[in-house]
């Protein structure tokens, strides 16, 4: 019988500052109901795949925007279950991303203005832009480069041995709720500080966008769009360094909110890193809710 265990669901909630002045880091965890173990194992997974995090800074009035989407999923259904796509939403960047006053609908969310402002140190000349895996490539001055240069850089980490493996298991209860139970090994030591992030995200949207001939489509499908954060938007720390074979395992309650389409709906995890020089995507999993 599955053990249904769980974490309270705690959205992100910040006070936002000046644009010049990011707010800082919110690193409080949420309440632990059950689930919440750790431990070492002798079985550790020997070349375990990793995938990888491409995260797409949009706008519905950035005529662009529909290119960038289009390379991202296009890498994501060329390796697929390898590669998982974060759509964001900036409230910085509202000549692109305000919703339009007829929109049925607007994506901009506080946990995406925070990863762009904070993760991403909020070094944006102008959208479309991304990130793959928050890292900053050879090469590279930030973590934020041009979207034809996205397939390049997933291929590049693709190749790489996953330092961590990561498991996730959705189980649907009654009504809207769903429990996500998350495992995460260790194949190598790592000395620094590791967190969990967790997130509600939500594709097949049909709503208006600017398109790159300068038209409007009032029916363009929006997929990948990070809609909340059920952890903070940084993540919670799972530990200040891990050894090999360390293993963690989470569970989180999870209510998605009635305005979402559940079956269109996926929990996405990521396993990063949080401090001044490294904020990359350790390993990345996405499970899609389903009907």
């Amino acid at each position: 019988m599955k053990r249904r265990l769980g974490l309270a669901l705690v959205l992100f909630a910040s006070i936002m500052g000046c644009k010049e002045i990011p707010p800082p880091i919110d690193f409080s965890e949420p309440i632990l109901l059950a689930r919440d173990t750790t431990y070492v194992t002798t079985d550790i997974p020997t070349n375990p795949e990793k995938s990888v995090l491409i995260e797409d800074i949009s706008g519905v009035k950035c005529n662009n925007c529909p290119k960038a989407a289009d390379v991202a999923h296009d890498v994501q259904k060329k390796n697929p279950g390898r590669v998982v796509v974060l759509t964001l939403h900036s409230t910085d960047f509202a000549v692109f991303t305000a919703p339009y006053s007829d929109s049925r609908d607007t994506f901009n969310t506080e946990e995406s203005t925070q990863i762009v402002r904070t993760l991403h140190q909020g070094n944006v000349a102008g959208l479309p832009t991304g990130g793959v895996d928050r890292k900053v490539f050879d090469g590279e001055t930030q973590s934020l480069i041009p979207y034809t240069t996205w397939e390049a850089r997933v291929n590049e980490q693709l190749d790489l041995k996953a330092k961590a493996t990561l498991d996730l298991e959705l189980i649907k209860e009654a009504g809207r709720r769903v429990i996500a139970n998350v495992k995460t090994t260790f194949t190598e030591a790592d000395a620094t500080p590791v967190y969990m992030s967790v997130f509600i995200v939500e594709s097949h949207i049909l709503s208006k966008q600017k398109m790159p001939d300068n038209s409007f489509n009032p029916d363009f499908e929006h997929n990948s769009i990070l809609r909340e954060g059920v952890t903070t938007f940084s993540g919670i720390k799972l530990a200040d360094n891990v050894e090999a074979g360390r293993v963690f395992e989470k569970g989180f309650t999870i209510d998605i909110p009635e305005k979402y389409v559940m079956e269109d709906c996926s929990v996405v995890v990521l396993i990063n890193k949080q401090d001044e020089f490294n904020k990359e995507v350790v390993q990345c999993a996405e499970e899609f809710i389903g009907s």
